[in-house]
């Protein structure tokens, strides 16, 4: 009885995954606080009923990320819960539980997972794709999205382009592991996975997000050494490696002439005038400097989870406009949460990066999906470097899930 009553509320939870990227809860504030609301009460009573049980011990990759909620609460004890930070706290607990759901997930369910997340990021990029060539006719414009019309630049239904970018270029390397793992198996999926990885591309393009475009070109640099590194030494994967390798150097190539074609003549000279106190390349110069500055003040126990706003108009410069966010998610932790939260999170990031990639050396069968896997993680981790998705659950929800696969407890 209790394993159909956990069999039914994984599949609850998997529609609420499918839905994850639809819910802005800053555009729809009502329903995406019940959408959590209700997520929370059902991931906890999963992770109750669950067989395999969620540990925090000290030797476990869980540890860094439970060090860092905690980080979040001294920060608010210390300085003070507002009706915001309140609020910011709510919206991030369910990247929280999502980690720690994924690494109790058994075989079967991750790949349930995965399929779900591919299939809702295939029909965002169609959306978007609908959203351009619309012209953004059933878009209601406001004041905050009028700048993006005119640009026609699509975001979909995220907040920005630059959020799309950011939760595209992550789908994309997942497509891109997911393509190689079914041309070896010869599944059906296959021709399926190449129309949706084409509908990404177009839709990341349509962003006209530099940092994200520029993101997943590095990361895609990776990519492809990896694939040389684990897939080419495996006779079995030797013929795509060798295929990414040549398809990947056009596609590279060609992805550059056509952001030189997107990116209109006024933006590119507004990007490099770093006299144009308008040039956001500036406003983050001025972002960056200004937390620093703050970070100088408040080096151990940070200024609050979600309070920066507060402190920057105090200490920015006359040219640099208000902002809530750092704009480089080292830089956000640090000014908020001071240097426990920083070395948490520089933690959590370094288990990633270790235990991805000892998975993908022990793991023959599922190298090429563990190689998107990690490009994906690591595409979040530099895009947000330059922007700031960490702090919007519908991007950074996923970031948590692909950390929870790596998880030593799979």
């Amino acid at each position: 009885m209790v394993h159909k009553i956990q069999s039914f509320i994984w599949k609850i939870l998997l529609v609420f995954i499918f839905l994850r990227p639809f819910l802005s809860e800053y555009v729809f504030f009502i329903i995406g606080f019940l959408y959590i609301f209700v997520f929370i009460c059902l991931s906890f009573f999963y992770m109750i009923i669950s067989d395999e049980k969620v540990t925090l011990a000290i030797s476990n990759y869980n540890f860094p990320v439970f060090l860092f909620v905690f980080s979040i609460l001294i920060s608010l004890i210390y300085s003070g819960l507002n009706e915001w930070s309140s609020l910011q706290l709510y919206l991030f607990l369910p990247n929280i539980l999502i980690f720690y759901i994924t690494t109790i997930l058994k075989s079967e369910q991750k790949r349930q997972l995965i399929a779900t997340i591919f299939i809702s990021a295939s029909i965002i990029s169609i959306y978007a794709i609908y959203q351009y060539i619309s012209d953004f006719s059933f878009v209601n414009s406001n004041k905050y999205i009028a700048e993006f019309i005119t640009r026609k630049r699509v975001f979909a239904t995220f907040l920005s382009p630059n959020m799309l970018a950011s939760y595209i270029i992550m789908m994309l390397f997942l497509g891109l592991g997911l393509l190689i793992t079914a041309y070896f198996q010869k599944e059906k999926t296959f021709r399926w996975i190449v129309i949706s990885l084409f509908m990404m591309s177009v839709a990341l393009l349509l962003t006209k997000s530099l940092g994200g475009i520029l993101s997943f070109i590095v990361t895609f640099i990776l990519f492809i050494f990896l694939a040389n590194l684990y897939l080419l030494p495996n006779i079995n994967f030797r013929k795509v490696a060798l295929k990414l390798n040549n398809t990947g150097i056009n596609f590279i190539s060609l992805l550059f002439i056509i952001v030189s074609l997107l990116f209109t003549r006024e933006r590119l000279l507004q990007l490099f005038n770093l006299n144009n106190p308008n040039n956001p390349m500036v406003q983050r110069i001025y972002y960056w400097f200004t937390s620093l500055k703050i970070i100088k003040h408040f080096p151990l126990t940070g200024i609050g989870w979600a309070k920066l706003e507060n402190l920057y108009r105090l200490y920015k410069p006359v040219p640099s406009l208000t902002t809530s966010y750092s704009h480089n998610v080292f830089l956000q932790i640090m000014v908020e949460l001071g240097l426990l939260g920083l070395l948490s999170f520089i933690w959590i990031a370094f288990t990633f990066l270790k235990a991805a990639i000892r998975s993908i050396k022990d793991n023959t069968t599922q190298r090429a999906l563990e190689i998107g896997l990690f490009c994906a993680g690591c595409s979040f981790l530099l895009h947000n470097l330059i922007d700031l998705s960490f702090y919007f659950g519908q991007v950074s929800f996923f970031w948590w899930i692909i950390l929870g696969l790596f998880s030593k407890n799979n």
